[in-house]
C-alpha cells in the first residue's frame, strides 16, 4: 500500500507541474487582458486562478514531505501537512471571494465599458487552458485532499471562464457592460462554494473525525462479525492522509488463552484492511478477558 501511494504521489506530482505551467500562464494573460479590457469578472478569475497556483505550489511541496521517511519523532512522517495545506488553501480561497463579491458590489453601482470583444477572446483563451488542467488532474484528484482542491479549483475556473464569456458576448452584442460585475458576483460564490468542502474535509482530518464514507456502526458490525470476538467499544477511526486512516479501539474476546487474541486481532484487522482500507489498527483486548485467562493459569 505504501508504494502505491509512492507511486500515485510521483504520478499526480507530474500533472501538477503541467497544471502549473498552464495555469500561471492564464494567470498572467487574463489579468492583463482584464486590466486593458476594463473587466472585473476577468480580473476575478485571474485572481481565481493566482490561487489556483499557490494551491498547485502547495501540493507539490506537500507530496514531496508526504513521500519523507518516518521518523522516532515523527512517527507519521509528515502527512498532516497536506491537512494544514488544505486549509490555509480553502481559507485563502473564501478571503479572495469575498472581496471579489465586494468589488463587484461597488462595481454594479457605477459600471466601467467593458471592452467587450477583447476579454472575450482572452476568456476563451482561459477556458481553453482550464478544461485542459482540469482533464488532467480529473484522474489524480483522489490521490490527496490538495490535489483535489486544485482540481476543484479548475473545474470552478472552467465554469467562471463560461461565466465571464458570456457576459462578455452580451458586451459585444448589446453594450451593455452590467453583467461583468455580476459575472464577478457569480465567481465568487463558485470560490466560496468549492473552498467550503475544503476548509470543512481539512477541519474534520485535524479534529479527527471519523471519516465521511466511513460508517463507525457498520465498522463495528465488521468487527463484531469476526469469530471469537463478543463485543466492541470505545471505536474511534480517523484520517491520517489522503487515503491513510487509522483505528483504535478495545475489544472483549471468546478465548482461552492470550496467544488466541492475537490471532483473533489478527484476523480483524486484515478484514478491516479489506472492508474500509484502513491500514493501522490498534485494538486493546478487554481487561475482564484478560482477568479470567490469568484466574486459569494460576489454578493450573
Amino acid at each position: 500500500m505504501g508504494l502505491n501511494l509512492a507511486v500515485s504521489s510521483k504520478n499526480a506530482e507530474r500533472r501538477l507541474w503541467i497544471a502549473l505551467a498552464i495555469s500561471s500562464a492564464i494567470v498572467i494573460v487574463e489579468f492583463t487582458g482584464g486590466l486593458l479590457g476594463q473587466s472585473l469578472a476577468l480580473i476575478s478569475d485571474s485572481g481565481h486562478v493566482f490561487t489556483d497556483v499557490l494551491a498547485i505550489v502547495v501540493s507539490i511541496l506537500t507530496l514531496r514531505l508526504g513521500r519523507m521517511q518516518h521518523t522516532a519523532r515523527r512517527t507519521f512522517g509528515y502527512h498532516r501537512t497536506e491537512v494544514f495545506a488544505a486549509l490555509i488553501n480553502g481559507s485563502t480561497l473564501i478571503a479572495v471571494a469575498l472581496l471579489i463579491i465586494y468589488e463587484a458590489v461597488l462595481r454594479l453601482q457605477q459600471p466601467n465599458r467593458v471592452q467587450g470583444a477583447l476579454v472575450l477572446t482572452v476568456a476563451s483563451l482561459g477556458l481553453l487552458g482550464n478544461l485542459t488542467t482540469t482533464g488532467l488532474l480529473a484522474r489524480t484528484r483522489k490521490t490527496s485532499l490538495n490535489v483535489s482542491g486544485v482540481f476543484l479549483h479548475a473545474a470552478g475556473d472552467t465554469v467562471s471562464s463560461i461565466a465571464v464569456i458570456v457576459s462578455s458576448m452580451v458586451v459585444v452584442f448589446t453594450g451593455y457592460s452590467g453583467l461583468d460585475p455580476i459575472a464577478a458576483v457569480l465567481i465568487g460564490i463558485l470560490i466560496t462554494r468549492s473552498a467550503y468542502g475544503l476548509v470543512r474535509d481539512s477541519t474534520n482530518n485535524l479534529v479527527e473525525a471519523t471519516p465521511r464514507h466511513l460508517e463507525l456502526e457498520s465498522i463495528a458490525k465488521t468487527i463484531r462479525s469476526v469469530e471469537g470476538v463478543k463485543g466492541v467499544h470505545d471505536l474511534h477511526v480517523w484520517t491520517i492522509t489522503s487515503g491513510l486512516y487509522a483505528l483504535s479501539g478495545h475489544v472483549t474476546l471468546d478465548l482461552d488463552k492470550i496467544s488466541d487474541g492475537s490471532i483473533i486481532i489478527g484476523k480483524v484487522a486484515a478484514k478491516l484492511k479489506e472492508s474500509f482500507g484502513i491500514e493501522h489498527v490498534t485494538l486493546q483486548m478487554e481487561k475482564e478477558a484478560l482477568e479470567r485467562i490469568e484466574r486459569e493459569d494460576t489454578r493450573l
